[in-house]
């Protein structure tokens, strides 16, 4: 609490008043010696009468804008980010305020598109959560075989969409917290081009759409880096030509090699369409998180709006940059470089060729560890045209002691999921290795499981695991792995 200016003033002339009078006393009384002594407090006076009173101007102004983002705050924190602070120009805390309000509404605006993203996000999920629930239900009442066929196909369909949305907002939380890694590994760009190719072939037909490839100049074919982050970004953009370009459209992919130096080459990636193209206005927010180039076109075509951000990172991360070039109504060209390293051919290990057919297991056992009933039937019921004899356990503290309690060398491989009641996939594996069985350490564990983070990958192998399956389940993945381990 601060004494009023007046009051101050008054204290002062008091002090003043009353130092005056003992000068003239000491002068009379004592001589010229009392003077200098009583002269000390009209020097303070003076001072305080010069300091006090800036002093206290200064700490009024400080409480005043004290109080003012004590306000801010209070507004911020109940959520009323559409109040505003009025700001005196007179006040030394004009900028401040200022700077607070443009803070405000940026909070707002963040606020108004991760609300938009969230309802985007939403709609993405549940529209092929309900194709699938309602296919579910229409193959249940058919009766038609290829009714029934049609509807399990939709399902599959719908489902591959739902994972591709599910891993966009994965990958985007990974961009976010800074843990967006790679696999670097030699592989052939060019045989890569081709998967490409053949991958989209069906779907370029089925809208009757022209796609070429053509690779140009590409003396360096052996490249270091994460193929399936290359394919993420290419097939990204080519799904968004196929999707925004109407049929008897054109897309192309063209790529080359622009230079190479010290071991380093870098490469052009141009994927163009004559779809719809994009307005310059909207074009400059496609590399923007959470906001989206055009909401109708967002509700007509559907997608996260989170795949041009993400690509946008891993080509960043891969040494190059990400380009657009469009024209209204016209089509698109999006343009990506990468430098990586890279020599003449890829060095190639001799890996045994596995065929697309359902392997043999027969004489083989297998244990499926799954808490989730349903994940069990479908394992044990696709596994079962292999020949393999199968259990199950319903969490890792019944998996360790069916494994304990058998002979030694009853079970030939165990398909253990980590997250589980009682005790975990993990927790159950380091106790498998360090049971004093002969079999303990031969024994082939394989995680199959929803957690595929490469922190999930790494727990898992340190626990003492033999590979890593992702859920959903890819069982043509998974069969070569079995086979692999079960030779």
């Amino acid at each position: 609490m601060f004494l009023p200016k007046k009051t101050v003033v008054l204290i002062v002339i008091l002090v003043v008043a009353c130092d005056t009078a003992l000068v003239f006393a000491g002068y009379y009384l004592s001589g010229r010696g009392a003077v200098a002594f009583v002269t000390l407090p009209v020097a303070v006076a003076v001072a305080a009468l010069i300091v006090v009173l800036p002093i206290r101007s200064l700490l009024q102004k400080l409480k005043a804008g004290g109080e003012k983002l004590g306000k801010f705050l209070a507004f911020a924190s109940a959520g009323h980010l559409e109040k505003r602070i009025e700001t005196d120009d007179a006040d030394a805390f004009a900028e401040i305020e200022k700077n607070l309000n443009i803070m405000m509404e940026n909070l707002e605006k963040m606020s108004r598109a991760k609300s938009d993203f969230l309802s985007t996000m939403s709609h993405e999920i549940r529209t092929p959560m309900s194709a699938i629930i309602g296919m579910a239900q229409i193959a249940q009442a058919a009766s038609d075989r290829e009714r029934i066929r049609d509807c399990l196909q939709k399902i599959e369909d719908n489902s591959k969409h739902l994972i591709g949305v599910i891993n966009d907002i994965l990958d985007f939380s990974k961009i976010e917290s800074g843990k967006l890694l790679f696999d670097e590994q030699m592989f052939s760009l060019k045989e890569d081009l081709f998967f490409i190719e053949s991958m989209f072939q069906a779907k370029v037909e089925e809208k009757n759409l022209t796609f070429k490839l053509s690779v140009k100049d590409i003396k360096h074919d052996g490249i270091i880096t994460d193929a399936l982050r290359l394919n993420q970004v290419m097939i990204n953009l080519l799904s968004n030509a196929v999707k925004f370009t109407d049929a008897g459209g054109k897309i192309g992919l063209l790529v080359e090699e622009i230079m190479h130096v010290n071991g380093e080459s870098v490469y052009s990636f141009a994927i163009n369409d004559t779809g719809i193209g994009i307005a310059p206005e909207q074009a400059k927010k496609l590399f923007t998180a959470f906001v989206q180039a055009n909401a109708g076109m967002t509700k007509r075509y559907g997608g996260t709006g989170l795949g041009l951000v993400i690509s946008k990172n891993i080509v960043e991360k891969m040494g190059g940059d990400i380009e657009l070039d469009s024209v209204l109504g016209e089509g698109s060209t999006f343009t990506f470089t990468i430098r990586v390293p890279a020599q003449t051919e890829m060095i190639r290990a001799e890996v045994d060729a596995e065929g697309d057919e359902t392997p043999d297991f027969h004489g083989k056992r297998l244990l499926i560890v799954d808490d989730i009933e349903i994940n069990r039937e479908i394992a044990a019921e696709i596994l079962r045209e292999t020949g393999v004899e199968m259990e199950t356990a319903e969490n890792g503290q019944v998996a360790l002691d069916m494994f304990l309690n058998q002979p030694e060398g009853y079970f030939d491989m165990i398909l253990m999921d980590m997250q589980m009641p009682v005790m975990d996939g993990c927790e159950a594996t380091k106790l498998i290795r360090e049971s004093r069985r002969s079999d303990a350490t031969e024994i082939k564990i394989i995680a199959v499981t929803a957690n595929v983070m490469r922190d999930d990958i790494r727990r898992v192998m340190k626990s003492g695991m033999d590979g890593h399956i992702g859920k959903p389940i890819d069982f043509g993945e998974a069969y070569k792995i079995m086979t692999q381990m079960l030779k």
